[in-house]
């Protein structure tokens, strides 16, 4: 890893609640506890629709609390909740979105980027395809004067993009979270509502297909947790073992801009590399 020529600054921009706890909390502990660099989150759905046990009103209410609790684990500066209603972020035109994300990176003064790959295949989430085209346009013109030129904080120019995806493509970037995958797992099973949202899919999918997990009958509270944790520990590992980690996330890693290529210079990467 090169060394640190100064602290950065990071905004994390997701759909949902648990989105970067799921993606990619493994780095962002990296970049807080071994970097230093601060790291803020905005989220922009209101969960609404993420359980088949609560209320959507209920809902709201008990993921914004668990939102900021997987937050206070992960040492985030802000966890900052928009409220757009969950699944519907397509009906905002994404220039709305885009300027609210700039407005977020222009007050933050965001170094780094990171949110769901705009160009990833097989995204069915239409929350993830809307936030991904968002984030790409407010991370590469947030410098630009004349957008958004009434915004209350000054423009500023993000530099590097980490972008993530359920199916990555030519995402090149692992980064090893071998020491961190137990803070990952801490921060994402503080999000009990949507872990037990993503056990009772996996129960609806073992009864449709004919399998029987006695592990999914009914199950309380820790065994939730065992089986999440079982997954990430499968699902990470997988991940790491293509780059020879015990654990690894991994993303696709883009810089803005073009001064290397125009002046010669080496390429700069990433702090990972």
């Amino acid at each position: 890893m090169p060394e640190q020529q100064q602290k950065k600054t990071i905004l994390v921009v997701v759909a949902h609640a648990d989105d970067m706890e799921f993606m990619a909390a493994g780095t962002i502990a990296r970049f807080i506890d071994e970097l230093g660099y601060d790291v803020y989150e905005y989220i922009l759905t209101d969960n609404s629709k993420g359980s088949y046990r609560l209320s959507s009103e209920e809902l709201v209410r008990v993921s914004a609390e668990e939102a900021r609790a997987a937050g206070d684990i992960l040492g985030l500066k802000e966890v900052r909740l928009e409220g757009y209603v969950d699944g519907d972020l397509a009906d905002i035109p994404v220039n709305v979105l885009r300027g609210k994300i700039m407005s977020m990176i222009r007050e933050v003064r965001a170094d780094i980027v990171m949110s769901w790959d705009p160009f990833a295949p097989y995204e069915e989430h239409p929350d993830h395809r809307r936030v991904a085209t968002a984030t790409l346009e407010a991370a590469h013109f947030g410098g630009s004067p004349l957008f958004y030129p009434d915004h209350e904080y000054k423009p500023y120019q993000t530099s590097e993009l980490y972008w993530f995806a359920k199916v990555p493509a030519n995402a090149a970037l692992f980064v090893d979270i071998s020491a961190t995958i137990d803070k990952k797992i801490k921060a994402l099973l503080a999000h009990d509502c949507q872990m037990a949202l993503t056990v009772d899919m996996l129960a609806r999918e073992a009864e449709i297909l004919g399998i029987d997990v006695p592990m999914l009958k009914n199950p309380d509270a820790d065994t939730r947790a065992q089986l999440i944790e079982m997954g990430i520990r499968n699902h990470f590992g997988a991940v790491g073992e293509k780059a020879g980690f015990a654990f690894a996330e991994q993303f696709r890693y883009e810089r803005i801009g073009m001064i290397e290529e125009i002046l010669g210079l080496p390429a700069r990467g990433s702090d990972f590399d």
